[in-house]
């Protein structure tokens, strides 16, 4: 006999399920489980006897859904499992019997519902084990039984018909079609809880590799990120002014103040870098600060907006702006203009090495102010910076004021 293929099981989307084995049978079919109703009635030889009616069997998955009845008749050897096992009790045909036989002893249910319709018993009655509570019913297949009615009942209850039985009583066995019951578990539902079970599973994994792989893509890009700033604020730190300090310069002086970053200070031939703020560091000291910083530690001075560097930290793309617009030379650069800022203020006289004032520019001859009011119908192209608090631009303010005027 070729064996049946296993059936198979395809997963779409959305979690659809495509079922590609055998149809699924509908409920009524020997696939479900079903109650026997079981009336079961005795009589002695004297006239006495007795009957009860009850829900207490069920029928086999492999057993036609449809009524027997006839004398209760049990094996010779119970379990009707030797070769030499007979119903020697049965009554002559064409009387009805039913066999009763003892669940065990070492072959099939198939085994003795076979030897059973072989005898030409109607039905077969097997009764469960002895172990448990005794009115333990459970399900059986016996397949290759043909048309053969079979039924479990309990041990209790087959105990009890064999014991009248033995007592000389004559037991009559109605078995009628009972109800379908609803097993909360069989192996449709086992499969589709495996299912369900492997669905959530595998969107559960799914969710964790995702997750994973977001925060290490954005460990990478925060990683790619600081690596371009530490390259920027390299190029940053070589734009930065180096000097190398002499014996009587103001920072080498008593009242000098110390390096804000190893509070040291500073001795004759020291190196130091000026800042965009003018604020004055050893070397040693502050290019590490910057390269992880990249701010002034006193007055947090941006050094690569200061010089200009703008970084883009989604396209890690960097554009230099021009420091200097091209026009005439008394326009101040982007550094003269971070290096007057009032945040700096304070630390540009002690980078120029003297307390003096700046020296006042001379006069506007009268062609310089002629020369003023002729450029202005043609004024230059270049970009007018505002105005900032800086000493330098003030012989500007009073040409242009005089020009004007």
């Amino acid at each position: 006999m070729r064996a049946a293929s296993p059936p198979a099981l395809l997963l779409w989307p959305l979690g659809c399920v495509l079922w590609l084995g055998p149809p699924l049978r509908p409920p009524g079919t020997a696939e479900a489980v079903w109650s026997a109703w079981l009336n079961v009635s005795w009589s002695a030889p004297t006239g006495a006897g007795d009957w009860e009616a009850g829900e207490g069997g069920l029928f086999g998955q492999d057993s036609p859904l449809r009524r027997a009845a006839g004398v209760l008749v049990p094996a010779d050897g119970l379990n009707a499992c030797g070769p030499w096992d007979n119903f020697s009790a049965a009554p002559a045909a064409p009387a009805p019997w039913l066999a009763l036989i003892q669940r065990g002893g070492g072959c099939t249910f198939s085994e003795k519902i076979g030897a059973a319709a072989r005898r030409g018993a109607a039905a077969a009655v097997i009764y469960n084990y002895a172990g448990g509570s005794g009115t333990e019913v459970q399900t059986m297949t016996h397949p290759g039984t043909g048309e053969m009615v079979a039924i479990m009942i309990s041990y209790l209850k087959g105990k009890e018909i064999l014991r009248r039985i033995e007592s000389g009583y004559e037991v009559t066995m109605i078995i009628e079609v009972g109800k379908k019951q609803g097993s909360w578990m069989n192996s449709y539902s086992i499969f589709f809880v495996s299912v369900s079970f492997f669905i959530v599973t595998a969107a559960t994994v799914g969710y964790f590799i995702f997750y994973s792989a977001r925060r290490l893509r954005l460990a990478r890009a925060q990683n790619r990120r600081q690596k371009r700033l530490k390259a920027d604020a390299k190029k940053a730190i070589q734009q930065l002014q180096l000097r190398t300090l002499k014996q009587g310069d103001k920072e080498t002086g008593p009242d000098a103040d110390n390096c804000a970053v190893c509070i040291e200070v500073y001795k004759p031939n020291d190196v130091v870098r000026i800042l965009i703020c003018n604020h004055v560091f050893h070397k040693n000291c502050i290019d590490p600060w910057l390269l992880e910083h990249r701010t002034c530690p006193m007055c947090k001075c941006d050094i690569l907006k200061a010089l200009g560097i703008e970084v883009d930290v989604e396209d890690q793309e960097e554009s230099f702006q021009p420091s200097v617009s091209n026009g005439p030379s008394n326009i101040p650069s982007v550094n003269e203009e971070d290096s007057h800022s009032e945040t700096a203020s304070s630390g540009y006289a002690s980078v120029q090495g003297t307390d003096e004032p700046p020296a006042e520019d001379p006069a506007p001859s009268e062609s310089d102010n002629l020369r003023l009011v002729n450029n202005t119908a043609q004024p230059p192209p270049v970009d007018v910076l505002p105005h900032l608090d800086n000493p330098g631009f003030e012989a500007d303010e009073v040409q242009e004021h005089d020009a004007k005027s």
